[in-house]
């Protein structure tokens, strides 16, 4: 593809007017100022216009990328917020007006769709910052793929608006990492936790997705603090199903605690007090059991236990004490009586963000000691 008149003056021969940095550019600018006057412009920068024009085909293996945004910028870093996918090395950077122009280092992909999206945060001369993305796509090829994976990110439970979703396209090599390798695809998650990665290929493709939540918004996964699951199913793409539906994540933070439900059957025929269920660490003796009523039924829950592995006891709190012992018969005041008691007969082990049964519990009178 011939890139239009406008943007001409962005080929190699402008290369001699852009500082060399090791691959990747940045070019110093003059302190830009706000324009005198008139009212102030509170409305944020847009992307205006792009070289390669969007969803174009046919596009040459070493055209630049040339991004035009609405309003004078201030230039620094602007490109760090601008990704491609496939991944390119940045050769050369340089602004001309308002178009920033990204040039490869080397030709790109032959018969390949690239997505470019500019990520939020980039910032006006008066200082308005954008908090929308701008996503683009163009083919080295005849036709663009169109195909696409959708899904949900939730964490914690509830829908992430703060989700990186990536693919990556198979074969992979033997020591392929999801957390460091640079993805095929890349996008964020909505609000509501829905993703969409598009324009990719149909022709028999399988990918491997991997998603992570995104806590100090930069893009990029940084471990411990950021949690991420990959996608246990590979994701097939083919002429016959472009579109796959419902590829959703549901991520855990490795110190979010589970709920741990189950219920007391009381056996007793007492039914003067409800069932009590406690909840004691095994290997933690300094963590206080957890103690609650069961309801009228016998059902119990508890929705923040820690990860750890426990052993569950119900019993008939006969005494008042929050615990399984013994209680003053009512026929007998010399000798005291069990408390209907029983516990589950194996640890229970409890892992992050799980939601756990616990076998049914029956509680039987006991004999006297």
């Amino acid at each position: 593809m011939k890139p239009s008149t406008t943007f001409s003056r962005f080929l190699p021969r402008r290369a001699t007017a852009f500082a060399l940095l090791t691959g990747a550019v940045i070019v110093a600018c003059a302190v830009s100022v706000p324009p005198s006057g008139g009212p102030e412009d509170t409305s944020p920068p847009k992307v205006a216009a792009t070289v390669p024009a969007r969803d174009s085909s046919g596009v040459g293996v070493t055209s630049p990328i040339a991004i035009t945004f609405s309003d004078d910028m201030t230039r620094a870093r602007v490109e760090r917020s601008v990704t491609v996918n496939p991944a390119i090395t940045f050769d050369r950077v340089g602004w001309e007006g308002r178009t920033l122009v990204i040039h490869p280092g080397g030709e790109l992909q032959r018969d390949t769709t690239y997505v470019v999206r500019v990520k939020p945060g980039y910032r006006d001369n008066h200082g308005v910052v954008s908090k929308a993305s701008y996503e683009f796509a163009f083919a080295t090829g005849a036709s663009l793929d169109t195909a696409r994976v959708e899904g949900k990110v939730q964490f914690k439970r509830e829908p992430s608006g703060r989700a990186v979703v990536r693919c990556f396209r198979l074969p992979r090599p033997d020591d392929f990492d999801a957390a460091v390798a640079r993805p095929d695809r890349e996008t964020t998650s909505a609000t509501d936790g829905t993703y969409r990665l598009r324009y990719l290929p149909a022709n028999d493709a399988r990918f491997v997705l991997f998603a992570f939540v995104d806590v100090n918004g930069n893009g990029l996964l940084d471990t411990p603090g950021e949690p991420f699951l990959a996608h246990p199913d590979t994701v097939l793409l083919s002429a016959a199903v472009p579109v796959v539906t419902a590829v959703d994540f549901a991520i855990i933070d490795p110190n979010e605690p589970a709920v741990v439900s189950g219920t007391v059957s009381n056996e007793t025929g007492i039914d003067s007090v409800r069932a009590s269920v406690l909840i004691v660490a095994v290997s933690d003796s300094t963590r206080a059991p957890l103690y609650g009523l069961c309801s009228e039924a016998g059902a119990f829950e508890f929705a923040r236990v820690p990860v750890g592995a426990y052993v569950v006891r119900a019993f008939l709190d006969l005494r008042a004490d929050s615990t399984c012992g013994t209680y003053v018969c009512p026929d007998s005041s010399a000798a005291p009586c069990l408390e209907p008691c029983a516990e589950t007969p194996d640890t229970l082990r409890v892992e992050p963000g799980a939601a756990v049964t616990v076998p049914r519990l029956v509680l039987h009178r006991k004999e006297s000691p």
